[in-house]
């Protein structure tokens, strides 16, 4: 339990920083445009960091048939 409590930190911290580090407003100018996209990306990778840590230590708690479920979970979605 200790590794999803991490991760659901995790999530809740990169989430967080998105909505502070993400513009809500749309850019007129191409190049405005173009700036407030690399602040997203940069935001987006922030956010990747933060919980890809504690993902992998919540995955590599899983038992093998839990792993198998895991990686399927959400493939029919579409």
């Amino acid at each position: 339990m200790l590794f999803r409590s991490e991760l659901a930190a995790a999530t809740t911290q990169a989430s967080d920083s998105l909505k502070a580090n993400c513009p809500n407003v749309t850019a007129l100018t191409p190049t405005g445009r173009v700036e407030a996209m690399e602040k997203r990306l940069g935001a987006v990778l922030d956010a990747v960091k933060t919980v890809r840590p504690a993902l992998e230590k919540f995955y590599s708690s899983l038992s093998d048939e839990q792993k198998a479920r895991f990686n399927t979970a959400g493939a029919n979605q579409g």
